[in-house]
């Protein structure tokens, strides 16, 4: 129960600071933005409004809610060392894993913040352009978009335990570059593996192979999203499977990153 309380603590003293954090509405802002530009490419093709605006909208979303957590999570660490605010936690009997937990809870909550109010705004545009926007409901719309939605949060979770875990060893120019490597990496992963089978060299294609299985698969979480935004059946197992499978990645990562706090000297 002690150790919820300091979680907790430390966890909404991160949302709080990270909320007020003029990047994150300038983020939101930008999405939105794309979001309306994203109407007049609509009307450039007839009766594909919609579509269109789901995938520029669910793109616009993944980046920039990416790029937030990129930006807070590699700061995670560095800003309280920076303001040697992470001495004063840690004369407390604070734990690293309570220190990384928190921290990952505040943002993640942060970020879900930032994903559900562009989700919604999306929803509100796809349900205005409708041509049948009069007799559907909104309610509907934001029930069909609130998949996909979840599953671009699926991802941001994974890549804000990545930041977080390259921030506790790493400083914040280096973990963007890891994290955001890593994150473009998981997008091309079956496409590494593919081009290891055509290749006629059986030394790239076992490091293909082995990068593939190394890192996490972001194209099939990219894959299911379309198709649960086209309206079609993914499979409430794949659904299931890839919650799994990201949530494992995250959970070592998170282990690691306590492991690598508890080993430093902070008092």
């Amino acid at each position: 129960m002690i150790a919820f309380e300091k979680v907790s603590a430390i966890a909404l003293n991160t949302f709080r600071e990270t909320v007020r954090d003029k990047i994150v509405y300038a983020f939101m802002l930008f999405t939105f933005i794309i979001t309306l530009l994203s109407l007049l490419l609509g009307s450039l093709s007839v009766g594909q409004d919609v579509r269109i605006l789901g995938d520029i909208g669910l793109a616009a979303i993944s980046c920039i809610g990416g790029m937030v957590a990129l930006f807070a999570g590699t700061n995670l660490v560095y800003k309280e060392l920076e303001r040697r605010t992470i001495y004063i936690i840690f004369t407390k009997p604070v734990s690293g894993w309570q220190f990384i937990a928190g921290k990952f809870i505040g943002l993640v909550a942060c970020v879900f913040i930032v994903v559900a109010a562009m989700g919604l705004f999306l929803a509100l545009l796809a349900w205005l352009i409708h041509p049948e926007h009069s007799s559907s409901s909104l309610v509907s719309t934001i029930v069909e978009i609130a998949a996909p939605v979840g599953l671009v949060f699926l991802e941001l979770i994974f890549v804000t335990a990545l930041a977080t875990f390259f921030s506790t060893f790493s400083t914040p120019l280096m973990s963007m570059l890891f994290t955001l490597s890593l994150w473009l990496i998981g997008h091309c992963g079956d496409s590494l593996r593919q081009l290891g089978q055509l290749s006629q060299n059986p030394g790239f294609a076992k490091f293909s192979s082995v990068v593939y299985f190394l890192l996490p698969d972001l194209a099939s979480l990219t894959r299911v999203r379309s198709l649960l935004l086209y309206g079609r059946q993914a499979g409430s197992e794949i659904i299931a499977y890839i919650t799994c499978y990201v949530f494992a990645y995250v959970l070592v990562l998170l282990v690691l990153s306590s492991m690598i706090t508890e080993r430093k000297e902070f008092s």
